[in-house]
């Protein structure tokens, strides 16, 4: 069973698993198939075993555990639990829930349509909200200091210029005045903040799905975690094998994994 991020999901037999794709053959047919791993939420066989699964899968595990919320399972229970945890290594996905101060149990991920946390997690809102409005401020001081830059200046004062605009007056360390873009970024962070949290509640951020009831019915929302970093991770690994893969990059690279 191939689970998409949006819940749908793909019934074959799978063949390979390489570097950038899972190759299988779809149910009721005798052609090779693929799909790109990029696509793919989580797989899973006949044992239920999960041998698949991709970072925005294991980052909402981590997002969900130690906190409160409502477990609703594919034969429509609905369990309320105070703790939660996962059982990492997925050989055998079972969810601990702690339902009372002296109750707990063990749930198979399998059973499980979606879990609702409480509201505990916009603490995720937050820190995106903050980042974009701080980096957007960065990105844009750089691009001026690109667009004004004056050669027969030094590099630092003129760098510093457009920075010290960013902070407040800190007189201990030499900073006599608020620098004139202060105000917009002090007012621009909580608007960015307030916004994230709006459209992650909108969003139905704090619910999570697992298995979908039926094969051809989609999640409630899709599972994707975007972060940028991530991104730039997947990548730079993607380059680095491709360089890997060349005469000269195969040496470069081995020169300096065996210093590092």
């Amino acid at each position: 069973m191939i689970v998409e991020y949006n819940g749908v999901t793909t019934e074959g037999f799978v063949d390979s698993i390489g570097y950038q794709f899972l190759y299988f053959v779809p149910k009721d047919s005798v052609d090779m198939d693929s799909m790109a791993l990029k696509d793919i939420y989580y797989a899973y066989n006949d044992f239920n075993r999960v041998f698949h699964y991709s970072w925005s899968f294991e980052e909402n595990v981590r997002r969900m555990e130690n906190r409160t919320g409502k477990v609703f399972t594919v034969q429509g229970d609905t369990l309320e639990f105070i703790n939660i945890q996962f059982n990492k290594d997925m050989i055998n996905p079972e969810i601990l829930i702690k339902t009372g101060i002296d109750h707990s149990e063990f749930v198979s991920m399998f059973q499980i349509e979606k879990i609702e946390t409480d509201f505990s997690i916009m603490t995720y809102s937050i820190r995106r909200g903050f980042y974009y409005s701080y980096y957007s401020f960065l990105l844009a001081s750089t691009f001026d200091i690109m667009r004004t830059w004056d050669k027969e200046r030094r590099a630092v004062p003129q760098i510093w210029d457009q920075y010290n605009d960013l902070f407040p007056m800190i007189s201990i360390i030499g900073m006599k005045e608020t620098g004139v873009t202060y105000e917009s970024f002090t007012s621009l962070i909580p608007f960015s903040v307030l916004a994230c949290m709006v459209y992650d509640v909108i969003r139905d951020k704090n619910k999570f799905f697992f298995t979908p009831v039926y094969e051809k019915r989609k999640f409630g929302r899709n599972m994707y975690v975007f972060s940028l970093k991530h991104i730039l991770h997947t990548q730079t690994k993607k380059l680095i094998f491709k360089l890997e893969g060349t005469k000269l990059g195969g040496k470069v690279i081995g020169w300096i994994r065996k210093k590092v």
